[in-house]
């Protein structure tokens, strides 16, 4: 557990200032003055898209500094000084950002960070494996439930929707109005539903049993329309004709069958994808060997939008094999030297980037199941 503290941190002082081009000259000699009156002034739906982000930034901090606190000290000692990190930490990248152009230093986002860290706290505390002789909770899948989390976030970030008619009719008439569809998109959207459905089947097994988890899968793709409300997102077509067989293959496999049927969908959705549009360019283009830079120049919901679905397809590729008995580290190993490779083949494809972002959140989730107390039961 120690050892996914550090992961986290290390994610949040790599995330927080960069692009780590710093400018000294002009900046503020003392930043904390900065940082004590940095508070928005104006309140709208992106000050809380924002306040939702850091939340969930921090909320990983809270768990895995709880479950890396040897188990001799108290509850609340512990719990104490994984916000006080927290805010140590909020803290000390805030007052770096004074000096990073683009970035903003905000005593909101250390309040939203803090807060993030506490609810991660209560969760960590609230599912912490059980002391000798204590009393046993049932504990949280942590494979499928971050598979979920990414999908949710793949699927309907930044979890704001209007509710207007106009917005819905407006989203009908273009679904109604797509001229065509690609298979391999339809054949890639299916995969990602049959893997999220089956990752949130070994979650309801937990509390639930199977036959009483049928209802909610279903539901879940049934939300889908939900995507035409949200700002600056759209369904299309391809979703929606590869939401349904996904869903099928779901409904209709034995549970060791969808597996791996999962892992052959979702394998073949990846190469898909990575290797569009299946022509080659005259000259190869330059390799980016920083990883997470394209992704942090582009307009941010877009880049988190593809970063929660490159996260979500290769997380999830990497648990399916870990989940069909291939040991994580192998299997996170596996699924990194593939995109290696298909990134190197994006060099001779006309409109790709190659780089190295793509391997990265291989590497980190399946790096996160292998330390995980209950990857064991995910895989069950």
């Amino acid at each position: 557990m120690k050892r996914l503290l550090i992961l986290v941190v290390a994610l949040i002082v790599y995330g927080s200032p960069y692009p780590w081009h710093f400018q000294f000259a002009g900046a503020p000699v003392d930043p904390l003055p900065v940082l004590l009156n940095a508070w928005p002034t104006a309140w709208d739906r992106f000050e809380l898209r924002d306040a939702i982000v850091n939340l969930l930034l921090y909320l990983p901090f809270g768990v895995a500094t709880i479950w890396a606190m040897p188990r001799r000290f108290p509850r609340a000692v512990g719990a104490a000084a994984a916000l006080l990190g927290a805010m140590a930490l909020s803290t000390g990248m805030e007052l770096t950002q004074v000096y990073v152009p683009g970035r903003v230093c905000s005593l909101f986002d250390v309040v939203c960070d803090t807060a993030g860290a506490a609810a991660g706290i209560s969760l960590a505390l609230t599912y912490h494996p059980a002391r000798a002789g204590g009393p046993q909770r049932a504990a949280i899948p942590a494979g499928p439930a971050l598979i979920l989390v990414l999908f949710a976030g793949y699927q309907l970030y930044p979890f704001f929707p209007v509710l207007s008619q106009t917005r819905l009719l407006h989203g009908v008439e273009r679904l109604s109005a797509a001229e065509g569809f690609s298979l391999h998109e339809v054949w890639c959207c299916g995969a990602e539903w049959l893997a999220a459905l089956v990752a949130l089947g070994v979650l309801l097994d937990t509390f639930t049993g199977e036959r009483a988890g049928r209802l909610l899968p279903t539901l879940a793709v049934l939300c889908l329309p939900l995507r035409m409300l949200v700002p600056k997102r759209t369904l299309v077509l391809d979703e929606v004709l590869g939401a349904a067989p996904g869903w099928l293959a779901w409904m209709l496999l034995r549970r060791r069958i969808r597996l791996r049927a999962a892992i052959l969908v979702l394998g073949a959705a990846i190469v898909l994808r990575e290797l569009a549009p299946f022509h080659l360019a005259s000259a190869p283009s330059a390799f980016e060997w920083i990883p997470f830079r394209p992704p942090f120049d582009s307009e941010r919901q877009s880049a988190l939008v593809i970063l929660a679905r490159k996260a979500f397809d290769y997380g999830a590729m990497g648990w399916l094999l870990r989940a069909n008995g291939v040991p994580w580290a192998r299997a996170g190993a596996a699924v990194a030297a593939a995109l290696a490779v298909l990134e190197a083949a994006q060099r001779w494809l006309p409109g790709r980037t190659p780089e190295t972002t793509d391997a990265v959140p291989t590497r980190l989730l399946t790096f996160f199941y292998g330390v995980s107390t209950t990857s064991s039961a995910a895989a069950g």
